[in-house]
């Protein structure tokens, strides 16, 4: 298993060099397969019980059986964190991910891109934080979009009362 874990990332690595992955329901649950293999080889290693615990994400396209919306919700019992996100541009994910579960409003969003049409790509996104990593929740969804969306930098920049998301291509 672990052989084959390893292959299938390294197949997804070198061909799609992160930028272009296209994201299918078999690759998402193979990728779950081995975060998860992975994760109980590394915990039969771990000399306390429990000590070692990862986060959980995945993104997909638009799915015409979700109305958009975003849910953030607390574990039971203590076990962690989950948001759910359906249907939001890739804008409005960054928005929620630097706005703290706050969106940040879209007329204090400053886009200053070559290609502002692909930040209006339309994705779901889903991520749960076990407890222990709770206090990073937000800064998990921002590396996980600076993962997934790597073609852009976001700033924040305060002026006055105000907060403004401004959003620009990696290349500047």
């Amino acid at each position: 298993m672990a052989k084959l874990c390893s292959k299938f990332i390294l197949r997804n690595m070198k061909s799609s060099n992160y930028k272009h992955i296209k994201t299918t329901r078999l690759t998402f649950e193979m990728a779950t397969i081995c975060l998860n293999f992975s994760y109980d080889q590394m915990k039969e290693r771990s000399p306390t019980k429990n000590q070692l615990q990862l986060y959980r994400y995945g993104f997909l396209g638009f799915n015409s059986d979700y109305k958009p919306g975003f849910r953030i919700k607390k574990e039971i019992a203590n076990r962690g964190k989950t948001i759910t996100v359906r249907n939001y541009t890739v804008q409005q994910l960054f928005a929620i991910a630097y706005g703290a579960g706050t969106p940040i409003n879209h007329e204090q969003v400053i886009i200053d891109v070559m290609n502002p049409e692909k930040l209006q790509q339309i994705r779901c996104y889903k991520l749960f934080v076990p407890q222990q990593q709770i206090d990073n929740f937000y800064t998990i969804i921002q590396q996980n979009l600076h993962m997934e969306f790597g073609d852009y930098k976001i700033t924040i920049d305060y002026r006055g009362k105000e907060n403004y998301m401004i959003i620009k291509d990696t290349d500047d």
